[in-house]
């Protein structure tokens, strides 16, 4: 079988060593946008000296489609890539163009929905492989499998978790096509469809008088490590959050969100809404990565506070997005 994966996810890397172990990958296509840890498919590409391809929306209808017609591919396989591809080029491979998507779709349809589904507080995920028609992630699922999240689980851990978990599905969908036999088309007319774009620094921030201890916690873990953490700031400082824990108990009466209410060997507790509590693990300051015990050893106290990040327009004095370097 030949195989062409398109891809700017690095969850596809466990399907691109699976491929190539079985010697059916021809050539992978990243669009120009590539970067951050996503770089690991080029890097994987160059070290099994395996045909790379970075390329812009409209060199899909030049040089991809020209890649596609001289190899044939009897099937292409995309993971989370940038643009739509032309009817043109996934209707070439003769046992079908799918998309790997990490949600049970319909729902959480868009380019980040793992971020989205944990920010949300969701005890379920899953994964969706379905085919690729001139729409995101609309095409007609074919396999689909519901996986709870762990507890606690951040961005990076289940984007690893599933990208390992996704390779059983791809072996049953290529086992299934070599064979000639039919796919099965699944039913999701149970699921309500849900769309969300990529997230925005606004999606990112920590809102201390808004959001109770569990909502930060699901943020927190949402932002890590893909968007460098969730934002807020200390002393006019932007502070990155990566790592916190819920804490049995209830805050103090009267006392705002994002206030530190206790610092010491044991660490560094914030009292959130609704007077609930989280301790702060990890972070980063301009000073680099620092654990709350650290941060409490070195003179922050009781009383000092994490504030909410402002989105202000200086000219119009209008809400607007602010904007920040994330890791991809």
């Amino acid at each position: 079988m030949k195989i062409i994966v398109v891809a700017n996810h690095a969850g596809v890397l466990p399907a691109l060593n699976w491929f190539n172990s079985q010697g059916w990958l021809q050539a992978v296509i990243s669009s120009d946008r590539l970067a951050g840890h996503n770089l690991q498919i080029q890097d994987y590409c160059q070290s099994q000296n395996i045909t790379h391809l970075k390329l812009t929306q409209q060199q899909l209808h030049t040089q991809a489609l020209q890649l596609f017609n001289e190899l044939e591919p009897d099937m292409a396989l995309m993971y989370g890539f940038a643009y739509r591809i032309p009817p043109a080029i996934f209707t070439i491979p003769r046992l079908g163009f799918y998309n790997v998507h990490f949600s049970l779709l319909p729902a959480y349809s868009g380019s980040d929905p793992v971020f989205w589904q944990l920010k949300n507080g969701e005890r379920q995920g899953g994964i969706t492989i379905h085919k690729v028609d001139e729409g995101f992630d609309s095409g007609v699922v074919v396999l689909q499998q519901a996986i709870p999240f762990l507890p606690g689980e951040s961005w990076g851990i289940c984007n690893s978790r599933y990208g390992s978990m996704t390779i059983a599905m791809i072996t049953q969908l290529c086992t299934t096509l070599a064979q000639g036999d039919e796919l099965p088309l699944i039913n999701t007319d149970n699921r309500t469809p849900s769309y969300y774009p990529k997230p925005t620094a606004v999606d990112l921030a920590i809102f201390w008088d808004r959001d109770n201890a569990g909502q930060i916690e699901s943020l927190v873990n949402a932002c890590n490590p893909s968007a460098g953490g969730a934002i807020t700031t200390y002393m006019q400082q932007e502070v990155r959050i990566l790592e916190v824990s819920p804490v049995d108990g209830q805050g103090e009466a009267g006392v705002k969100g994002g206030t530190i209410i206790h610092a010491d060997a044991s660490g560094l507790f914030v009292q959130c809404a609704d007077r609930s509590l989280l301790r702060i693990n990890i972070l980063k300051l301009n000073e680099g990565y620092l654990t709350g015990f650290k941060l409490a050893a070195l003179g922050i106290k009781a009383g000092h506070c994490f504030e909410n990040v402002v989105f202000e327009n200086l000219t119009s004095g209008q809400k607007q997005e602010y904007t920040i370097k994330t890791a991809n």
